[in-house]
């Protein structure tokens, strides 16, 4: 009789490690003690903890090989947002980040795009209606009446380059030397030297300071006061519109850049939360469970419960 008895238990020791390895795929995390729940009674507790240690091992050898790494989820979704949340299983929030990503790379891809196009609209609009060459005539004309003390200047207008476009007829070094001078006098609305062609800035002072007024083809008889007043042609007007609305497209496609680095961060930070959260949702409980099958024969079911806490 002793010896059914050990062998009984022998036996049920056996397959209850055999029930703990089957659930490889079921994670959690012991309680901080590591302590497996049995039946609550003495006896029975007695015989099952005969061979509760290569239990308790093989168990939280299964646990630990189930967690989930707060870092590494951190990690995944920092380079592509969701990456994490999916890792630690989190399939809506993983969704989420996805889909908020994909929603902003299509906003930041398509003001970009509309951005550029809008740019070489407002540029071969300046190229057709803005010339350098005639701003450079009218500065020269008019240099005397904008400041009294520059009365010399070495002529900045290229003889002989009928047949060149209008930013290669001018030497653009005497042009600015020239502008530096008539600013020196406070008031009359020269502020800036124009800058080369095809720089950015080139194409944003031509539609956006008057002193630049007298360059556009429907200027007509540009006075210095009309520059101090800011009276400037239509043609001016259209084009500001027309770079503000470019600037408008890239504004938008700037802020969507934005948001998607915030994106990866806030990403990375909840799949790292979601880890932990993970590793504390699932508790798993292994004991025996005592099953009578006759008057003088109590036969030990091994029993793995899963609890899952939201």
């Amino acid at each position: 009789m002793k010896t059914r008895a050990t062998f009984l238990v022998m036996t049920s020791i056996l397959l209850v490690v055999s029930a703990a390895m089957s659930q490889q795929e079921v994670v959690g995390r012991m309680n901080s003690s590591h302590e497996i729940s049995l039946t609550g009674n003495a006896r029975l507790d007695l015989l099952a903890n005969i061979g509760a240690m290569n239990l308790k091992d093989t168990v939280l050898k299964n646990v630990d090989e189930g967690r989930k790494s707060p870092l590494l989820a951190g990690v995944l979704s920092l380079a592509v947002p969701g990456a994490g949340e999916f890792y630690t299983q989190s399939y809506w929030r993983a969704g989420g980040f996805i889909l908020a990503e994909a929603g902003l790379w299509v906003v930041y891809a398509v003001y970009s795009s509309k951005g550029d196009q809008q740019t070489s609209m407002f540029q071969d609009f300046a190229d057709g209606h803005w010339s350098v060459f005639q701003y450079a005539k009218w500065v020269q004309d008019n240099a005397v009446k904008l400041n009294p003390d520059v009365t010399s200047f070495i002529p900045c207008l290229i003889p002989g380059t009928d047949n060149l476009q209008p930013w290669d007829r001018v030497n653009w070094d005497l042009l600015n030397t020239i502008e530096n001078r008539i600013a020196q006098l406070p008031g009359n609305g020269f502020t800036h030297l124009l800058p080369h062609r095809p720089q950015q800035q080139y194409f944003e002072l031509i539609g956006k300071y008057p002193q630049f007024a007298a360059g556009w083809d429907d200027a007509g008889v540009m006075t210095p006061q009309r520059i101090v007043n800011s009276d400037v042609s239509q043609r001016f007007l259209d084009y500001a519109a027309m770079r503000g609305k470019a600037n408008d497209y890239y504004n938008i496609a700037t802020r969507g850049s934005v948001l998607l680095v915030v994106n990866h961060l806030l990403s990375a930070l909840d799949a790292a939360w979601s880890a932990a959260q993970f590793n504390n949702q699932l508790k798993l409980e292994a004991h025996l469970q005592p099953v009578v099958r006759s008057a003088d024969f109590v036969e030990f079911v091994p029993t793995a419960r899963l609890t899952i806490r939201f």
